[in-house]
């Protein structure tokens, strides 16, 4: 019998993820168009043009009034400005990690930066984030990068800032930094390698050195898939690189007692479902099969500040900054449930707002944690580029996600305004929001106040309900955070 062990990192990661629900999201109000496939997988694009996203291919193609997503993989700042020039009404779904080294390289760019891109040329992600900077140079690997450098004696002097594809891996980034390392004497590397892309990579070295047998599940133009396949291949000879089950070899696998399975970031998990039940119905596996997962990979979320992320390394730095000990020592900080944190806001949908902490993590504030004040709308209340302090309320080491409050973080510091308040003796102004047993109960900042009819200044016996919505002044007496 064969026993199936399943990554829990396969599938679908956040950014996909996202971008699938967006459009989803967005068909339920009628048909729209994709600037390019959504992401890279055939059975999902299929799936969805049933539904009514038509994919294109260039800004020409759209018309006034046209929606139009733009896909995971981002574009350049001309295509978005063509796209805005022909009318249409967007919505951006680029993956917020992709958001975040747009902006690494559009500063870079503006402060006279060489911008080195380590991905692959041609891939739509490496073309957009060329084209958010100026005269960038992209090297697909460590030769690449050497025999610019060696062409480029001039340029090792000057200012450099490299950036990697979020789909690459650990090991060609590594390679490049050695090269930089020993040539550059101003360059900053940033590592921007996707957080759920390492992990996805980690476990399937992991599954591959130690199974019989691969399956990798993604969509053939799809890079996270392709470095996937490529790093099974080179631990287990019997690997199998599909799309979806109808390319699966069963025949190979028959005759093998475990059997590794992972799958790409675009993968849905009703395609690796197909993949495990095909295999279930023609080879031997162990009966009542739990997919079992395989071993955790620990890790650790880089804390960094949200304006500016630590780099990999920092060949010159200016006497002000912190040292590349302090910088290392800030990148081992672990991320936790309850931790106050600080980002910048890098895309805004109507159902969430995405969050650059300046880490691996792909953070995101839901629109019901956003504010308690429901008559707030969210396009007013906040814009990309604006700083937002949070409180993490959930991660996921796998996804590299981190989900976070700003209602949470909001009602600490308001719990701490208003104690300071009643200690301080301090007039506070609120909202009366209703009539309660022997008076009324005031919104302080978003904390329910209550106020005794005695206190109220009406007379006695006076209906309390004239005072619902009305602004009052008051002072704080009493804080009692237990019955909150």
């Amino acid at each position: 019998m064969s026993r199936v062990i399943l990554a829990k990192s396969a599938g679908f990661c956040f950014g996909v993820s996202r971008s699938v629900k967006m459009a989803e999201e967005l068909l339920k109000s009628g048909p729209c168009k994709s600037l390019g496939p959504l992401i890279h997988n055939e059975d999902v694009v299929s799936d969805l043009a049933r539904r009514g996203l038509e994919v294109i291919s260039d800004p020409s193609e759209v018309r006034p009034g046209d929606r139009v997503m733009i896909r995971s993989h981002g574009v350049s700042k001309a295509v978005e400005d063509a796209l805005r020039a022909a009318g249409a009404e967007i919505t951006d779904a680029t993956c917020p990690n992709v958001s975040r080294i747009h902006r690494l390289v559009a500063e870079a760019s503006a402060n006279g930066r060489q911008v080195i891109v380590i991905g692959t040329a041609g891939h739509p992600e490496v073309q957009a984030i060329c084209g958010r900077c100026t005269e960038p140079v992209v090297v697909g690997n460590a030769a690449e990068l050497a025999n610019w450098l060696e062409n480029n004696v001039d340029k090792r002097t000057e200012p450099i800032t490299v950036v990697v594809q979020t789909t690459q891996t650990e090991n060609n980034l590594r390679e490049c930094e050695k090269l930089i390392k020993k040539w550059c004497t101003k360059a900053e590397i940033f590592d921007t390698i996707c957080f759920a892309t390492s992990i996805r990579q980690e476990e399937a070295v992991k599954l591959a050195s130690a199974c019989g047998a691969m399956v990798v599940i993604g969509g053939k133009n799809s890079a996270n898939s392709l470095h996937l396949a490529e790093l099974c291949a080179e631990r287990c000879a019997n690997t199998q690189f599909v799309e979806n089950s109808a390319q699966l070899d069963t025949g190979v696998l028959r005759d093998v007692e475990t059997i590794g399975m992972t799958a790409g970031a675009s993968a849905p998990s009703w395609i690796i479902k197909e993949v495990l039940d095909k295999m279930s119905d023609e080879i031997m596996i162990q009966e009542n099969p739990e997919v079992a997962p395989v071993e955790e990979v620990p890790v650790q979320a880089v804390e960094q500040p949200a304006e500016e992320a630590a780099p990999a390394v920092e060949a010159e730095a200016a006497p002000a900054e912190k040292s590349f000990d302090e910088m290392l020592e800030d990148s081992l900080k672990t991320i936790y449930n309850g931790d106050k944190v600080s980002g910048v806001v890098v895309a805004i949908t109507p159902t969430e707002v995405s969050i650059d902490l300046g880490t691996k993590y792909s953070a995101f504030i839901p629109t019901t944690e956003f504010t308690e004040d429901g008559a707030v709308k969210l396009e007013d209340a906040v814009h990309v580029g604006d700083t937002v302090e949070a409180m993490v309320v959930r991660v996921n080491d796998v996804e590299g996600t981190a989900q976070l409050s700003k209602k949470r973080m909001d009602a600490v510091k308001n719990w701490a305004d208003i104690e300071a308040a009643q200690e301080a003796g301090t007039v506070v102004e609120g909202t009366v929001t209703e009539e309660n047993k022997g008076g009324v109960v005031v919104s302080v900042k978003g904390i329910r106040v209550f106020v005794p009819a005695s206190q109220s200044g009406l007379p006695k016996d006076t209906p309390m309900t004239q005072l619902v919505k009305q602004k009052v002044r008051l002072k704080i007496t009493e804080v009692n955070r237990g019955r909150r």
